[in-house]
């Protein structure tokens, strides 16, 4: 009984955990949430005019170009971008030639993005938190999977090149 108790509980935990394996998923809750609190108080307000619009359009732009060319590089290279599936190459050119992980670095900035176009510091928040389930959860659990398939590959890419930027 007891021991069944606690193999439950460790499955409910881990099954918990899984959910930071999906980090559009998460991207999305985080910002979502912020959506949900700017709406609930009436401020959830757009504006594209100003230094703000023009940041948040540069900042826009950014981000999708750095997802738009990281799905390239895993098309190119016959790899999954999901990161539930395993990988069958280590991308290590294009935009991953900068960042390991250029994806996550346009997700965190697209929240920066939607702070500029809101005037709210509640995407910042959001962006915060993405980055932080990020870095402490879902990084390391894909850079161990990148070690033990793609060894010496990985040692080396993993010393020239920064985890961020």
């Amino acid at each position: 009984g007891a021991n069944r108790d606690r193999r439950g509980r460790r499955a409910g935990k881990s099954a918990a955990m899984n959910i930071f394996k999906l980090p559009l998923l998460n991207w999305l809750v985080a910002n979502g949430i912020a959506v949900y609190f700017l709406f609930r108080q009436g401020l959830l307000d757009w504006t594209f005019s100003g230094w703000m619009g023009i940041l948040g359009i540069l900042v826009a732009l950014e981000s999708v170009s750095w997802v738009a060319t990281s799905l390239y590089y895993f098309y190119k290279h016959k790899t999954s971008p999901n990161p539930t599936v395993k990988a069958t190459h280590l991308v290590t050119n294009g935009p991953y030639r900068f960042s390991r992980n250029p994806m996550y670095l346009a997700f965190t900035s697209m929240s920066l993005a939607l702070a500029f176009f809101s005037h709210s510091s509640y995407f910042l928040v959001a962006g915060l938190v993405f980055w932080l389930i990020t870095d402490l959860y879902t990084i390391p659990q894909e850079e161990r999977f990148l070690s033990a398939s793609f060894k010496n590959e990985w040692e080396d890419y993993s010393k020239q090149t920064r985890r961020w930027l």
